[in-house]
C-alpha cells in the first residue's frame, strides 16, 4: 500500500469517525424536543425559506433534505401532525406547497441556542480561519 493511499484511508476514517459523532450529538439534541434529525433539518431549511420569502413544494424539499419523496412524505406528516408546518394542497402531494407555522418557527427559536451550544463546544477549538479551510477542503471532494 502506497503512502498517499494510507494518509487518504485514515482522513477518510476521521471523517466518517466525526460525522458519525456529529450525527449522534445533534441527534440527541432534537430528540429532547420529540424531533428526528430529518424533520429538524427540515424545519430550517423551511424557516430560511420563508426568510428569502421562497416558496418550496414538498418536492423541492425532498431535495434539499437528500431525502427520497416518501421518506420526506412521512417526516412532514408528523411536523404537520404537530401543527409545525403547513402544506398548500394540491392533488398531488409532492407540488404542495409546505411552510414552517409559527409553531415550528417557535420550536427553533427554542433550540437554536441549545444548537449555538452545541457547536461552540464541538468547534471551540477550531477558529474562523479553520472553518473556511476545512470547507473548502470539503468542496473539493469528487463524488458520482
Amino acid at each position: 500500500m502506497s503512502e498517499s493511499y494510507l494518509r487518504r484511508s485514515r482522513a477518510v476514517a476521521a471523517l466518517i469517525l466525526t460525522s458519525q459523532q456529529l450525527f449522534k450529538a445533534v441527534t440527541a439534541l432534537v430528540r429532547r424536543h420529540d424531533l428526528t434529525e430529518s424533520q429538524y433539518n427540515a424545519l430550517r431549511i423551511l424557516r430560511g425559506a420563508a426568510k428569502r420569502d421562497e416558496k418550496l413544494t414538498q418536492a423541492e424539499l425532498a431535495q434539499r433534505l437528500i431525502a427520497s419523496r416518501a421518506n420526506t412524505t412521512w417526516i412532514l406528516d408528523k411536523l404537520e401532525a404537530r401543527d409545525m408546518i403547513r402544506r398548500k394542497g394540491h392533488t398531488d402531494r409532492r407540488k404542495n406547497l409546505v411552510e414552517i407555522t409559527p409553531t415550528g418557527q417557535k420550536l427553533l427559536t427554542k433550540i437554536d441556542p441549545e444548537f449555538e451550544n452545541l457547536l461552540g463546544t464541538i468547534l471551540e477549538d477550531v477558529s474562523t480561519s479553520e472553518l473556511q479551510t476545512m470547507l473548502g477542503i470539503i468542496g473539493k471532494f469528487h463524488f458520482d
